[in-house]
């Protein structure tokens, strides 16, 4: 061997780039062999400012200059061809250090980087191309002949090489096959580390035993990646074909932003969950999870980088299994824009497991539905408005405990929780997809959905009608949580529609008795045929005209027209104040509540439930009976509002204080942003509601006389705030902040359960004797 060091062939490349003269130095480097190409390399400084310190260079110029001295289209003669296809391997390795180091410590995304003005990845696919640079990464990374790899080595053809990726720590090339074996494929993937890191032992034992933990040959359509073989050195495994998650997804947000009429949405929490690419792309990763639980165990760095999409998304290969070398502590840097998708505890312990890849599936899954991550790891709010079912098995997922994931979906963790997983989401996306029945798309569908109720009761029996089925598809004993989900879904659907079908009655009332004040009426063939039922003659409506006050004319436009504005405008916001906040939550737990935390619940839903029937009641009274009970109704109707408010901030206030003080992820540390929206309603409601009572009792007993501009008045504020802002704008906020709270008070339901269950066993147990005592027997 000669006297191979790294400050050696320094001085050779400021020699050959023409910063030093040392021809000396240029020359010796041609009586070396592999041994001391790898001896010199080994000992290249990882660290940026140590390589400075060492070679009196800052590395980006050694690139800048080396790069240009390989480029040039002539041959420099000065070295031998094998002496230069080492240097070229040696620009290689100072590349891939330089773009590790930019993406672990600047945070670059991987594309980013450029070095001689031309992205990083066409530098190394020129260099790994040159058949001397093959050469020698061929001598660099062979085994020994005595070596158990060295028979699978001997199979690579090294000329067909080509640069693919690269990673944290190594550079990832395609290869063929001399002569590719029966049932194997040509093309292979030669995984090699940077030579540098193969100075930590950690690293290099992870890369040794990779085939004897992730290997395997794996049927042409499985999730997992044929292993061929490992070295300390490199890794041979099957090459994939197609793009990463990372870049799958990217290229979906950048096709729908690109689509002739997008709009971005008006704030954040209203972006739309993609649903196609959850019922696509998250189906397929639920079913290679599924897989790989089942023949590996568990992948511990699931990011999208490391999942490739193949066939438009309906398959998806799982790649670079293992925790990565940063979260053991094995490599130092910044965590990367995907460390937020790996679990807490292997952050912290560098140690993964099936529990951790719970969480890092939640993490993708909520990717795939084109949704951002948030800072803190919780559940963004956009899955709260679309779904309870699906924030729930979220929050189940992304708990940032490990012992409390999948505690309130009642799926035993273990090898087949994927597959219940897997049925859990598919049941959340079918009633997403049945959510978009009935969605405006026409001109004329707009138009009838200006009107509440004409497509919402459509809607919700398309939704409930898929409930049912779920819910006859559910075992009660197997999953009993899931069963009283689905069974209190349906129950919901139910209240939905009612509201929808009243609601729209109730419109279609006002509007009717308003057309005859305006002497518009047409008596339709239904009131023909209730005249005859009911033995009568003449004009009017059987049984509704009945019951209307003597004192209570119609026609009578004028005077009737406080009473239809006021019965009008209720009657809108009452419908969307229930369909578009309450119609999907319910404050009520598969486990009984009792004392205070049992009356704010039983207080919250009854007032939720209420919101259903009660605006429509104080409509029809006044609308139907006596029009002069609308200033009764009116400051009623406020009232109920006002407490309705204050029974569901009564009930949620409670549940994220007692969510935070058990220490539930899922509840964000600060104040809740969405939860503020209601917060602000109630004062603004109690406020309101006293000149409305005050009012309404001075125009009853006639000590006011302006009853059309007080009905206009409030007419204006049903619309411009009720309708537009509170039951409109503010409600996705309101519905977000609700469920999150309804959701940590079931999950804290849960918990003490669990928490009970455990202390009855610890009793029992302390009360069994130990097995190396006798019993004792009772003495008479």
């Amino acid at each position: 061997m000669a006297s191979a060091s790294v400050d050696l062939l320094s001085a050779a490349c400021a020699h050959l780039t023409g910063r030093a003269e040392n021809r000396d130095a240029a020359t010796a480097l041609d009586t070396w062999d592999a041994a001391d190409w790898r001896a010199a390399l080994l000992d290249v400084p990882l660290d940026e400012r140590a390589y400075a310190d060492r070679f009196g260079i800052e590395r980006c110029t050694e690139l800048d200059e080396l790069w240009a001295w390989w480029s040039d289209p002539e041959a420099d003669e000065r070295v031998t061809h094998a002496t230069a296809g080492y240097l070229g391997f040696f620009l290689l390795t100072l590349v891939s250090m330089h773009r590790s180091d930019r993406m672990r410590y600047h945070g670059e995304a991987y594309g980013s980087s450029e070095i001689a003005g031309r992205p990083a990845d066409e530098l190394c696919g020129e260099l790994v191309a040159h058949p001397h640079v093959q050469r020698a990464i061929k001598q660099l990374y062979a085994p020994s002949p005595e070596d158990e790899t060295a028979a699978v080595w001997a199979t690579i053809d090294f000329a067909t090489m080509t640069f693919h990726r690269q990673g944290t720590t190594s550079i990832i090339v395609k290869v063929d096959s001399v002569a590719p074996a029966v049932g194997r494929p040509e093309c292979h993937a030669l995984k090699c580390l940077i030579y540098p890191y193969l100075r930590t032992p950690a690293i290099v034992e992870a890369t040794r035993n990779y085939a004897r933990e992730f290997g395997g040959v794996r049927p042409e359509r499985s999730p997992l990646v044929t292993v061929w073989a490992s070295h300390d050195s490199w890794v041979l495994m099957e090459y994939v074909d197609g793009t990463t998650l990372t870049d799958h997804l990217r290229k979906i947000a950048e096709e729908r932003q690109g689509r002739k009429g997008y709009k971005a949405p008006k704030s954040e929490l209203l972006r739309p969950v993609d649903v196609k690419e959850l019922r696509v792309l998250g189906t397929a990763l639920l079913d290679a999870m599924a897989v790989l639980a089942e023949k590996v165990g568990h992948h511990n760095d699931l990011t999208p980088s490391n999942i490739i999409v193949q066939e438009e998304g309906r398959r998806l290969k799982l790649i670079d299994l293992g925790v990565n070398f940063l979260h053991t502590r094995t490599l130092v840097g910044a965590e990367s824009r995907e460390s937020g998708y790996i679990a807490p505890e292997v952050r912290a312990t560098g140690k993964g497991g099936p529990l951790a890849d719970l969480y890092s599936l939640g993490m993708v899954l909520i990717a795939i539905g084109g949704i951002p991550r948030t800072a803190d790891g919780t559940v963004p709010d956009q899955f709260y408005v679309a779904s309870v079912g699906l924030a729930r098995l979220f929050e189940d997922l992304l708990d940032a405990d490990p012992e409390r994931r999948l505690i309130v979906s009642g799926i035993k963790p273990g090898p087949g929780s994927f597959k219940e997983i897997r049925e859990l989401f598919v049941r959340e996306i079918d009633v997403l997809e049945a959510a978009e029945y009935g969605k405006p798309r026409t001109l004329w569908q707009r138009v009838k959905g200006i009107v509440p109720g004409a497509l919402e009761v459509g809607r919700q029996r398309a939704i409930a009608k898929v409930r049912r089925r779920q819910a006859k598809a559910t075992d009660r004993k197997t999953h009993p949580i899931q069963a009283h989900h689905l069974r209190q879904e349906k129950a919901l659907k139910r209240w939905a529609i009612a509201c929808a079908f009243i609601a729209w009655v109730t419109i279609a009332l006002v509007l009717t008795w308003w057309s005859r004040d305006l002497d518009l009426f047409w008596q339709a063939k239904y009131v023909e045929y209730a005249n005859f039922l009911f033995n009568r003659s003449g004009q009017g409506i059987p049984f509704l005209d009945d019951i209307r006050a003597a004192d209570y004319p119609i026609p009578d436009a004028w005077d009737n027209l406080p009473v239809r504005i006021v019965a009008l405008t209720y009657a809108l916001t009452g419908v969307r104040l229930y369909l578009n906040i309450f119609a999907d939550i319910t404050p009520h737990s598969a486990l009984r509540r009792r004392g205070w935390t049992g009356l704010r619940t039983a207080a919250a839903s009854f007032m939720m439930r209420a919101t259903a029937i009660y605006p429509f009641v104080y409509i029809l009274f006044p609308t139907l009976v006596q029009r002069r009970w609308w200033v009764i109704f009116s400051p009623l109707g406020v009232i109920t509002v006002a407490v309705l408010i204050s029974a569901c901030l009564w009930f949620a206030r409670d549940a994220n204080a007692r969510a935070r003080k058990a220490g539930l992820s899922t509840v964000p540390k600060g104040e809740i942003m969405t939860l503020q929206r209601l917060e602000s309603w109630a004062p603004a409601a109690w406020l309101y509601a006293l000149p409305v009572v005050i009012i309404g009792i001075f125009l009853y007993n006639d000590r006011l006389q302006d009853e059309l501009m007080y009905a206009i008045a409030i007419g204006l504020i049903n619309m411009g705030i009720q309708f537009v802002k509170n039951t409109g704008s503010d409600a996705p906020y309101v519905r977000a902040g609700l469920t999150r709270a309804i959701l940590a008070a079931e999950r804290l339901d849960v918990l003490e359960q669990h928490r009970k269950a455990k202390a009855e066993a610890a009793a029992k147990r302390a009360r069994e004797p130990r097995a190396d005592e006798p019993l004792q027997e009772a003495v008479a």
